[in-house]
């Protein structure tokens, strides 16, 4: 099998895994969501932790402790960023809003055109541009015709977005970025799990399938992680911008014929606007691939 279609695979695994976690945080709905983000990052940094003894990734971050403190800190800076994107995310799932969270993420590519274009001096061409203006037109009429935003979906897009600033300017191995990342946040993790112990609102350990659940929450967040590391090396950058629509695609249907999400006309209309803005986003990268095809 080539290099690229192993690295297809594994992107499509990867955004299968995201797009498919909605069933996987409704089957502990009767755990708070608070709760759950606790164990996620706790088991999420036990599980990194048992892949850094592997001899390359312990030397690969002994070396970074030594000669890239700031960079570390940054990542540690990071940990609160994606805890919040993550726990924002839970919350919605469980509370009837898979809609909103995939709306935030068909906005995400968006958001990072816009913040490559704050934070690295990247310019805009005019589909950019046009794609960027329709995804704010699409907001801007939800809140016309709501009288509200989507604050779930602006949530989900602004901090992951931050999140991938972050990615973009620090260079790590992905499981060794997210074992810093959850570490740093793990002793206020390990904080709450303990104070909802002593009061007895904690679901851990009592049932055992909630268990289970729980403790694999740090799988379910890395093995995605690696499959993208992996496929990402492998193939184009505007194959990865294609593959990654289907997490969101996969959690709007999940929403709407799984869960039976109702879905408002001024919603419809802003998923047109933002999907609209996707095809051009889309359309841009695919035309400059091509291009440079033909130059190379």
């Amino acid at each position: 099998m080539e290099e690229n279609t192993k690295g297809i695979i594994a992107l499509f695994l990867a955004y299968f895994i995201w797009g498919s976690m909605p069933v996987y945080w409704k089957a502990m709905q009767s755990v708070s969501s608070f709760e759950i983000l606790g164990h996620r990052v706790i088991w999420s940094a036990l599980f990194t932790f048992i892949l850094m003894f592997t001899h390359r990734n312990r030397k690969i971050f002994l070396e970074m402790l030594r000669e890239r403190k700031i960079d570390v800190l940054w990542l540690a800076g990071g940990g609160f960023l994606i805890s919040f994107n993550w726990g924002l995310y839970i919350w919605a799932i469980n509370h009837g809003r898979i809609l909103e969270t995939s709306l935030g993420y068909f906005i995400n590519p968006l958001v990072s055109m816009f913040f490559g274009m704050m934070f690295f001096r990247e310019r805009l061409n005019r589909m950019q541009t046009a794609a960027l203006c329709l995804a704010v037109a699409g907001v801007s009429f939800e809140l016309v015709a709501v009288g509200s935003i989507p604050l779930v979906s602006i949530g989900l897009a602004l901090s992951f977005g931050l999140y991938g600033v972050l990615k973009k300017a620090i260079r790590a191995k992905p499981d060794i970025a997210l074992f810093i990342e959850t570490v740093t946040v793990s002793p206020l993790a390990l904080a709450w799990l303990i104070y909802l112990q002593r009061e007895g609102a904690a679901s851990f350990p009592y049932d055992v399938t909630m268990n289970l659940l729980l403790a694999g929450t740090g799988i379910l967040t890395s093995i995605p992680l690696i499959l993208f590391a992996y496929g990402a090396g492998r193939v184009p950058l505007t194959t990865i911008g294609f593959v990654q629509y289907v997490s969101p695609t996969l959690s709007f249907m999940l929403g709407i014929f799984v869960y039976g999400e109702p879905i408002s006309f001024s919603r419809t209309a802003t998923f047109i606007f933002i999907w609209t803005a996707l095809a051009l986003y889309s359309a841009d990268a695919a035309l400059k691939s091509r291009k440079n095809r033909r130059i190379n």
